[in-house]
């Protein structure tokens, strides 16, 4: 991966109906909704040359057992959750509409989604290089 581009990963668990994303731009990454056996996304960020910096979870996952405090104890990264009105998520930091998060050039905005379940939450990706008001890449997971 050059340094002007930006990476967008999409990473199947097998077996499961369970997507993850490993995005990141300027040696920098962010894993979105991580699978239990993490060691995938330490070694695509290795070989892209990207350190994990923010570790974002969409929504509860009541299918699976997410793999976010799995990783940011291997990487140190930011877990980062949307506001649950179930109960509170111990292992990952409140992240509510309109917070935005720095991953090289790339600039996550949350927004907060409701839907498949109460808390869930999506991203807008800008780029710096782009106008504020124009989105570069609006993506919504899962």
């Amino acid at each position: 991966m050059t340094r002007q581009n930006m990476l967008l990963e999409k990473i199947k668990t097998p077996g499961l109906s369970h997507l993850s994303y490993l995005i990141g731009s300027q040696g920098k990454a962010a894993v979105i909704d991580p699978r239990r056996d993490c060691e995938i996304y330490v070694e695509r960020a290795r070989v892209e040359g990207l350190e994990i910096t923010h570790i974002f979870e969409t929504h509860r996952n009541e299918d699976l057992i997410t793999g976010s405090p799995v990783l940011a104890k291997m990487t140190g990264a930011r877990v980062l959750h949307g506001p649950s009105p179930a109960d509170e998520i111990v292992f990952a930091d409140t992240a509510r509409e309109g917070d935005a998060f720095e991953i090289g050039k790339l600039r996550i905005s949350v927004l907060e989604t409701p839907g498949h379940t109460d808390d869930g939450s999506g991203a807008n990706s800008g780029a710096f290089a782009k106008i504020a008001t124009e989105p570069y890449n609006p993506l919504t997971f899962p």
